[in-house]
């Protein structure tokens, strides 16, 4: 496995890991129906904003 795909998919350094999967397992199981999986995005959105202020935050 490539070094990017190892990192993104260590909780360590991808702490959304979980919301990620959740979106991807909903697309696979609703034939890629952006619709139906769009709280899973938002999830997934939320959080990635949420980590992103800390980490900015910290400068």
């Amino acid at each position: 496995m490539p070094l990017s795909t190892r990192r993104l998919r260590d909780p360590d350094i991808n702490p959304c890991l979980s919301e990620s999967d959740a979106s991807s397992r909903c697309m696979d199981e609703n034939n890629y129906n952006r619709e139906r999986c769009s709280s899973h995005f938002l999830k997934y959105k939320n959080c990635r904003r949420f980590w992103v202020s800390l980490d900015c935050g910290d400068s």
